[in-house]
Parts: structure tokens; sequence; C-alpha cells
């Protein structure tokens, strides 16, 4: 039998297994281990930096800007400012941070930094900030800022997903086609799932596996996620509504935007590295304190110093000085290859500021530091200390700056009672000897202080500045000044539904009218018309010419004294004082009958002129880049010459010959046709638009030759070259053929082509020849130059140089604005001397007559306000002066428009040894002696101390003494070289 026996197992056995399995873990452990500690340290190590080590970026201080007596009008100030730095640990406790620094926030009436272009109205409706009203750039920054949000990679591969390679432009067009078509509401749903701000809805210390789950629940999971055909646009923004949907059962929409706008900050900063975020700037020393008592509960969050741009003064200057601001889209390529930072950095945008741009920044420093987990420092790897920007002294006074600004504010409020669209203005001030600026005010001002800090500036202010209710505006215009015109015709829609101010009647605050506006000068003109009529030999200081009617004509041409009033018999004197314009109007006859009559001779006034800086000769070289040598910004106007007119009436618009063909019949009556309209019409087909922009092109071809050697006079030659472009006209055009049916229809005649053709050319030469001509070569507008009317257009930095020219004898300066530039600790590092431009040698004789007749001006009692402010025994120094009603308009028109014409000034004191000239300009004030009480308020600042000593009690006699000079803002220029901005570290806690 045999027996099963039981199997004896080998003792201990089993045990041997498990040690073994056990020793094979504990080796695979400690050889990962060394891999990890040993093999591998380095990388762990350096990728552990990298995670740990953020750079702190230091602002710089911009240079200082002063006046020239030290004066600070731009410097910096310290402003607390709330940063967040993106940690492991901190992004986990981003929105219970967040919520708490909005709360803080809101219980001390802060602002959070909100540069997002995404907006929410009050209604709760969507918005893009565009900051413009131009749609086309409305569009690039619409494009540009989906695009750096990632929405072109989706419309890309929902477009194109296998696409390989560069696109084509018509591929790169149909992707922007695409992102302009995705609705506003459609883009916050997308940056709410590309932002996870379903995260919102964790609760406090979240698993990753509850993050994983929540994410997943708003999947839609119909989506074919191997389909060719996905839309992953529509994919995105589902998902944003949903997650929306859930936020809005706890939170606001304006909520979920706040921490949108932190989220994004994070977003656009990731590219340029681990770099802290602004949350919000110039918080007060209170807060600042209150949120750095919680730093332990905020990780990530921090407070801090900057240096932020302030202007002591406010509006003192400001077109002068100009401010800073953002960087915009355009310009930020550029700007980085310049070293800045396009998303933090401030920069000049106008003025001193934006001239002195590369002189007035600093360089920048910071500090590379290791944080915790928290984003808190632990330990400073590097340090680069910042730098101030350099100094930039100027050459005005900033008590004449002061009286000049004030003057002209009062000056302006007090017309409007009479002429209410009186609400813009100019004043400058120029010493006379070398070109310095001492003060020059444009009306309306602003504060700079308010573009200084980012996200800062109020909608209001904003409206204000930069997008006014026109309809507002204009209604309220028609209704003070009664113009007839209606707000639609004032102020047109154009075709996106926004009106124009076509007329420019709105006064923008932001616009410099002393070098920039352009405006005729009217009788302050005069002198200059003097000076160019005594060289010549035209007139003398002892003529005198026989005014019996207040009506002046010559050749067929005539025109009247102001008023018609006729002022008898006339020397130069009285002609400045009474502002003759008989008598101007015969200097500038005279001009050019007796220097030829010919195109040379249309130019005897105006080669005078220009050496006064009133425009440019057109055919000389210094036409490309005409200046008067200011350092900011300015428009140069132009003076009546040959070649300037010939150009301006080729250019202009040909409504009369368009009138004159819509009508059938030539000026003349000679010849009569078949209408035709050759106007531009968006209908037209290619051929016919070329048809007719080569009959327009031939008739500025002839024009062009006018004055010339090849000039065409005979209207037969001109007929015949224009017959051709006029047939391929009426083959091209139905509405011709449509009104030739007509006219045969209703006379029953059958209409001859070729004459129809030929009367219409020959009516074309007429037009040419008769009108265009006649009106290039006229000498009527050399007679209107004399007066300052014509084509006359200048700025009043180009008047106010012109008379400082004529002040001291005929050398004309460079307009200067900067004195010089220092370094951070008061070296000079540049000095801008005075420079002579031009230099007229003018005969004592001369300029005594005319000095003599502007004294007049201002005692004559006829003058009005120049009386009242020069007049004898109203001031102790002699002014000369001159007024100026200048027109740019018909009586019609102004009625209108409710407009009035410019009211002009100029001045320059003392009379025997001028020091200081003035020229100012109200617009729409009608009488150019209103300006005097201004340029008074200007020589009491600059002759403060003579005054006084020539009357010690002036003061009690003069109110403007006392409310422009005496009042006059205290002087701050006790630290004047000295850089009053600490350069503190940019992580410099509120504590130390």
């Amino acid at each position: 039998m045999i027996v099963n026996k039981p199997n004896k197992r080998k003792k201990g056995s089993s045990y041997t297994v498990f040690y073994v399995i056990m020793a094979i873990i504990f080796s695979v452990i400690i050889g990962k281990l060394l891999y990890l500690q040993v093999y591998k340290h380095q990388d762990y190590k350096e990728k552990a930096d990298t995670g740990s080590t953020r750079f702190i970026s230091e602002k710089a201080p911009r240079g200082i800007i002063y006046d020239d007596d030290g004066n600070v009008l731009a410097t910096n100030k310290q402003n607390y400012v709330l940063t967040y730095m993106q940690t492991d640990e901190a992004d986990k406790a981003f929105y219970s941070s967040m919520n708490k620094i909005f709360n803080i926030l809101k219980e001390n009436n802060e602002k959070f930094l909100d540069d997002l272009l995404l907006k929410i109205n009050s209604s709760g409706k969507f918005y893009y900030d565009f900051k413009t009203s131009d749609i086309e750039a409305q569009k690039l920054v619409e494009l540009r800022f989906k695009k750096d949000r990632g929405l072109n990679d989706l419309v890309q591969d929902t477009l194109y997903k296998d696409h390989k390679g560069d696109f084509t432009d018509d591929e790169l067009n149909a992707i922007n086609d695409a992102l302009l078509t995705i609705s506003i509401d459609d883009t916050f749903y997308y940056l709410v799932d590309t932002y996870n701000l379903y995260e919102m809805l964790l609760p406090e210390g979240y698993t990753s596996a509850e993050k994983k789950a929540l994410a997943k629940s708003f999947v839609d999971p119909t989506i074919d996620l191997n389909s060719k055909n996905r839309d992953y646009v529509k994919e995105s923004v589902n998902y944003g509504k949903r997650v929306t949907d859930e936020l809005l059962k706890k939170y606001s929409l304006e909520e979920i935007r706040n921490y949108m706008v932190i989220r994004d900050a994070i977003k656009m900063k990731s590219y340029e590295g681990y770099k802290a975020v602004t949350i919000a700037n110039n918080i007060k020393r209170d807060t600042a304190f209150i949120i750095y008592q919680k730093l332990s509960d905020l990780p990530g969050v921090d407070v801090s110093l900057e240096p932020v741009r302030y202007y002591p003064f406010g509006n003192l200057a400001s077109h002068i000085l100009g401010y800073v601001s953002s960087i915009t889209g355009s310009e930020e390529t550029v700007y980085e290859l310049m070293g800045y930072d396009a998303s933090t950095d401030l920069v000049g945008a106008s003025g001193i500021e934006s001239a002195f741009e590369d002189q007035l920044k600093g360089n920048k420093g910071g500090t590379t530091v290791k944080v915790n987990s928290q984003g808190r420092e632990t330990e400073t790897l590097f340090e680069l200390e910042s730098y101030p920007g350099n100094n930039v002294h100027l050459t005005i006074d900033k008590d004449t700056q002061y009286a000049a600004q004030e003057a002209l504010k009062d000056t302006l409020e007090k017309i409007r009672q009479t002429q209410p669209s009186a609400t813009r203005g100019a004043v400058i001030a120029l010493e006379v000897k070398t070109g310095r600026v001492l003060a020059m005010a444009s009306y309306p001002d602003y504060n700079p202080n308010d573009f200084a800090i980012p996200g800062e500036l109020s909608d209001e202010k904003y409206e204000q500045y930069f997008s006014p209710d026109l309809t507002k505006f204009g209604t309220e215009h028609i209704k003070k000044t009664n113009a007839t015109k209606s707000l639609d015709e004032l102020f047109p829609l154009n075709e996106d539904g926004l009106r124009e101010d076509f007329y420019d009647i709105y006064p923008r605050a932001m616009f410099n009218y002393a070098t920039l506006g352009k405006i005729p000068p009217g009788s302050v003109f005069k002198p200059l018309t003097s000076i160019a009529g005594l060289m010549e030999g035209v007139i003398s200081t002892t003529e005198y010419m026989n005014d019996t009617s207040g009506w002046w004509e010559k050749d067929g041409f005539g025109a009247e004294n102001f008023g018609h009033i006729a002022n008898g018999p006339t020397d130069l004197r009285l002609a400045l004082q009474k502002s003759s314009n008989y008598f101007y109007y015969e200097t500038g006859y005279r001009l050019w009958d007796q220097n030829g009559r010919d195109v040379e001779a249309l130019d005897s006034l105006a080669k005078y002129v220009w050496r006064f800086g009133l425009g440019v000769d057109p055919n000389s070289p210094q036409a490309a880049n005409p200046t008067t040598g200011i350092e900011i910004e300015e428009s140069f106007g132009q003076t009546y010459n040959f070649t300037s007119w010939k150009n301006k009436i080729i250019e202009t618009p040909m409504y009369s010959l368009v009138e004159t063909l819509q009508k059938g019949v030539s000026t003349s009556g000679n010849f009569i046709f078949i209408p035709l309209d050759i106007s531009k019409s968006e209908e037209d087909s290619e051929e016919l638009k070329n048809a007719k922009e080569a009959i327009k092109n031939q008739i500025k071809d002839i024009l062009e030759k006018v004055g010339t050697d090849e000039q065409m006079d005979n209207y037969t030659k001109v007929a015949d070259l224009m017959l051709p472009k006029v047939k391929t006209f009426m083959k091209e055009s139905s509405k011709y053929k449509q009104a030739v049916s007509d006219y045969e229809s209703k006379t029953g005649k059958k209409a001859d082509l070729d004459e129809q053709a030929d009367s219409v050319a020959n009516a074309i030469a007429e037009y040419i020849i008769s009108e265009q001509t006649t009106q290039i070569l006229s000498f009527a507008q050399i007679v209107m130059d004399a007066i300052g009317q014509g084509m006359n257009n200048l700025t009043p930095l180009q008047i106010a140089n012109y008379v400082a020219t004529l002040a001291n004898g005929g050398e004309r300066h460079k307009v200067m604005l900067v004195d010089k530039i220092t370094s951070p600790t008061g070296e000079v590092i540049q000095e801008f001397n005075p420079e002579v431009v031009d230099k007229l040698e003018i005969p004592s004789e001369y300029l005594q007559a005319v000095k003599e007749g502007m004294r007049r001006v201002n005692t004559s009692s006829e003058n009005g306000m120049a009386y009242q402010s020069f007049g004898e025994g109203k001031f102790p120094i002699a002014v000369c002066g001159k007024t100026g009603t200048a027109d740019f308009a018909t009586d019609e028109i102004y009625i209108e428009q409710g407009r009035k014409a410019y009211g002009n000034y100029i001045s320059f004191a003392p009379m025997d040894d001028p020091e200081i000239a003035i020229f100012s300009t109200i617009y729409d004030g009608g009488k150019g002696s209103d300006g005097a009480p201004v340029h008074k308020a200007i020589y009491e600042a600059f002759f403060k101390e003579e005054l006084l000593q020539l009357d010690p009690s002036y003061a009690s006699k003069s109110s403007s003494f006392v409310k422009y000079v005496q009042n006059a803002p205290k002087d701050n220029n006790t630290t004047e070289g000295v850089d009053t901005t600490t350069n503190q570290n940019n992580n410099t806690n509120v504590t130390e």
C-alpha cells in the first residue's frame, strides 16, 4: 500500500523569500535616491533654484524738470504699490488672498489696477475700452488683445487643423476676420476658461482630485475628441459659459471679472519670466499698513514703494511739460528694443517729457532673490542699483508762466459773457534778444498728474480729454451761440455712427494751440508789411495816402476798410494806429506793381515775411522740414506766395467745374451741352473711375505749368488736350448715356456726340484759363496778404517769433525752451545757447516809425482794452502793440457755425530797448484788443521789480498785479540741482 506522506517545508524558507523581496525593494529605493541626489543632483538643483528665484525690478526715478530759476516743475514722489508674485502656495491660495485684498481695498476707498480692455458698464454689459474713436485702430487693438490671450491659436486649429508651415496672407486675413467675429461675450467666456476661473468654486484646502473632478464636470460629454471638424473656439466658449453660470450663483459678474483682471495680468507678465504683478497703485499709507500687517495670510502679496511722476504746480505749463503714459501697442516693439518693459514702464507722451525722454528716463535696477513658497524673500543673490535720469532746465519763468496762464483763462471767461464760443486761446512770450520762451500757455489746459499713475484717470477726465460727448457739447453750443446750422451739420455722424468735430469747434485740452494751432494773423501782420514796403521803397515814413471813402480799388479788384470807415490822409504811423486796410492794400499792390507784375513780383512781400519766420520758401531746402527750432511738437504755417497758392488751387476739389458740367452750360454761356457728372461715386465702375480721374489729372497737369514758360493760354489747344479724356468718359458713363437718351426723347433730335464732346472740352478749357489760371496769377492775394488775410495761416509761436524779430531790429533767433541738461548730482551735461537764424538789416528810421505807430495803438482810446491796459498813465513802461481781428470766414458762415473772428494782439516792451515780445490769440474773440490784459499780466510778472521801483504804490493801483504776481504760487527752488527723489529699492517694505 502506498502511503502518501505530507511534504516537509524547509525551515525558514518563507522568510528567505520575504527578505529577498524586501532587499530588492530597498535596493530600488536606494538606487533611485542615489540617482536623484547624486547623479541628477545638479539638474534638480537648477530646477529648484529657478522655481524659487525671482527678479524684483526697481524703477528708476525720472529726471527733474526745472524752470529758469530752479523751481521744480516736474519731479517724483514715492508711491505705495500692492503687488502679487506667483508661487505654488500663493497660487493655491490665490482666490482666498484676492478676496481679502479686494475687501481691504474697497473698505479703504482704494482702486485696484484695471488694465483689462474688456470691461463691464453700469448696465452689466460688456464693452471694449478702446480709448480711441478710430474704427481701424479699434480693430487693431481688439486683434492684439485676442491674440495675446491665445484666441488665435484656437482659431488656427479650427480653420487649419492640419496646417504645416507659414500661413499665407489670405490665411492670416481669414484668421483675423474670424477673430473679429468672436463676440465680446464669447471672449469673456473664453477668458473664464483660459484662466481656470472654475477654481473659484473650490473649497479651501482642496485636493488635486477635487480640482480635477470639478474641472471635468464642466466638460461637454458629447464632444467627439476624434472629430476632424472640432470647433475649438466654440468648445472653449461653451465651457466658460457653463463655468460662468455656476459662478454667478455665488459671485456677481463684476467680481468674476475682478479675479479675471489679476489672472490676466499674471498671464501677460508670464511672458517676461517670474515678475511681480501690480494689483494697485498709489494706495494710501494707512491702507499699506493694514495689508502689511496681514501679509502672513496673503501668500504672494507684498507692499512696496515706487517713484511716480509728480507735478507740484498741477496745470502750470502743462502743454510745455507734457505728461507720461503707458506704452501703447503700436509703440511696444520700438520701446522694447530700447530696453523698456512695455507692460509697466511709463514714457513721455508729449511736451518736454516726450522730447527729452532719452535724457529724463533713468536706468532701471533690480534685485535677484530667492523666495519661499509664500513668495517671501529669503536670500538676496544679486543687486543692481537704479540711477535717476538727467534733469532738464527750461527757459520759462514760473511766475511769468503763471501770470500768462491764469490771465488767459480769466480773460477767456470774461469774453465768454458776450462771446459764448470763446473757449480757446493761446499766448507766448519770448525773450527778444535770445529767442528763449519765457511763457507759453494754451487753453484749455490739463493736469499732467492725472496721467502719472496708470489706471487713475477717471472716466470723466478721459471723456473730457480724449472722447468728448459731441452731441451734448454741440447742443449746448447751438443754444448759447444761436448757430443756425443743425447739430448734424456742425457735428456730422460718420459712417461708424460717431460724431465728428467737422468745423473744429470743440476746445481740446490735450491740443497745444500755441504750437499746433494755425490761424490767420489779421492786422497784427501790418507792421511786417510796413517793413517790406519801406525796404522795397514803395512807401516812405513821410508819405500820406488819402483815404477818402474807406474803399480801395485797382485794376478791377477792390476791398474796404473795417467798417467802411474813411481815415483821410494817412501816413505809416496813423495807418498802424487806425489799422488802415486802405494803406496796406495799396502797399501790397505797389509791391507787386513796382516789381514787374510777374510771378516773382507776387512773392515780393513773401520774401520779407519768410525772413521773420512766417512760412518758408517752398522751393528752398528748408521747406522739407520747416521749424521755429522749438524742442516740442509744432506745426508750421505758410504765408501767401505764388508756388504755395498755385498748389493750393490745384489740390482744391474742382467743385465749380463739377457744378458747371452738371448744369450743361459753361461759365461764359458760350458752350451749351448735355449735362454730365464727373464727381466721385461709390457706384462707379473701375473704367469710369479712371476716366473721371484722367480728366482731373489732365487739368492739374495744365495748371502745373502756370507761371512757367510752358503755360497754356490758348483755349483751342487746351480743349484739344481735354477732348480724348472727355470722349472716354462719355463712353464709360451709363449715367451720361441715359442723359443723352433723355435729351433725344425730349427734343426729338439725335445728339451729335462729337459736338457734345467738343463743347464740354471747351467749357473745361474756359474753366482752366479764365478761372483757375487767372486766380493763380491774380495780384489780389498779395493785396489781402498785406493785411494778414488771404491764405496766411500761421501758428501763434511763429507770430510771436516774428514780433521778437521785429522788436530787436530784424535778428531772428531759433526758439528755445531748454536752457541746459544736468546730471542728478548737478553737473552740466549740455548747454543750449541762443542761435541766430537770420538777420535783416532794418534802417533805424524805418524801425522807429513802425514802433511809434505801434505805440499809438496802445495810447489811442479807440483801441479798447489795449488802451485800458497800456494807455498814457496806465502803465509805467512804454509798450508797443498791434491789434488784429482775423477773419477765417464770412459773416454768414459765422452765424451758421456760431463763431466769430480770431482776436489777435501783439506787443513788445520797453519800446526803446525791447526785452520781451508777446502774441496772444482768442479763438472766436472777435476783437484783438481783448487780449491786452493777458499781455499786461505777463509784463507785470516779468518787470515786477522794475515796476515797483518806478512806482512803489503800483500794486495798489493794479488788481492784476495783485492777482497774478503777488498771489502766484510760492517758489520751491530750495533744492536746486539736487534730485529730491530718494532712490529706494522697489521691495522696500512699509516699516522701513
